[in-house]
């Protein structure tokens, strides 16, 4: 049975690779030019598919260069900047006094794709007080720092008063819309709403502060100019007061 068997293959075989050994002897020679380009052709296709090692390893160093070139020539999704400014605002309190005050004020944020931190910190020795804010962003519209964009943020801003008298721990949700109108020049607004508290010097708290401005960039630097406002409702013992900060702001911003 085994023999038999053999002998059946044999045969195929003999007959796949010599099919004019089975063909009438009065068969045309045309006849078996076509059997055999059919065969060539059937060889030719699978060889198109065929897998071998080196074209895997030649596409491997390919993918690796590939991978190498977009290492060096994508941008990076890290992002920072550095800022300074010069406040220059008038104080209006409650008792209707308005003065003339400065402090000066400086931030660095660190972004990663869409998500950054930044920390700010003010130093207000006329009114002998300082600002240190923690903020954490999220930009939901725009690529990078430097593009028309809209970013939302949650922070906490601690003003401290130098000789001990308040400390103020005020949590706060804040937006920012920036928008170049061309390729250089661009307008800048945030609005900051500080959750109420309630301290012993002045009582139940009620800030928010709102600022708008514009800016020129010069590459990687970028010169601002911005209004803002600062306003601070609080109540004591049924007694309400009011403490304004209106002026400007005029900086320098890094990018980096």
């Amino acid at each position: 049975m085994k023999s038999l068997l053999f002998s059946a293959i044999f045969a195929f075989a003999i007959a796949a690779f010599q099919p004019a050994a089975f063909a009438d002897d009065s068969g045309s020679s045309g006849t078996k030019r076509f059997n055999i380009t059919m065969l060539n052709k059937r060889a030719e296709q699978r060889s198109l598919k065929r897998f071998t090692l080196k074209e895997w390893m030649e596409g491997n160093e390919k993918r690796k260069m590939m991978d190498m070139w977009l290492s060096l020539n994508s941008p990076s999704p890290y992002e920072f900047s550095v800022a300074g400014s010069l406040n220059q605002y008038t104080l209006d309190g409650s008792s209707n006094n308005q003065v003339s005050k400065k402090s000066y004020e400086g931030s660095f944020s660190a972004y990663a794709t869409a998500v950054g931190l930044t920390g700010e910190y003010q130093n207000n020795t006329e009114e002998n007080y300082n600002d240190t804010t923690a903020l954490f962003n999220l930009r939901v519209f725009g690529t990078n720092l430097q593009d028309t964009s809209f970013t939302l943020h949650y922070g906490l801003r601690t003003r401290t008063e130098n000789s001990g008298l308040y400390r103020l721990n005020q949590q706060f949700a804040a937006a920012t819309l920036q928008v170049y109108l061309i390729g250089f020049f661009g307008v800048q607004s945030q609005y900051r709403y500080y959750m109420p508290i309630t301290e012993s010097y002045y009582g139940d708290i009620k800030p928010n502060d709102l600022t708008i401005g514009a800016f020129i960039d010069f590459d990687a630097f970028r010169i601002f100019g911005d209004y803002y406002h600062e306003k601070q409702n609080s109540q004591l013992n049924g007694t309400e007061s009011t403490i304004d900060r209106t002026g400007t702001k005029i900086g320098l911003k890094i990018f980096f």
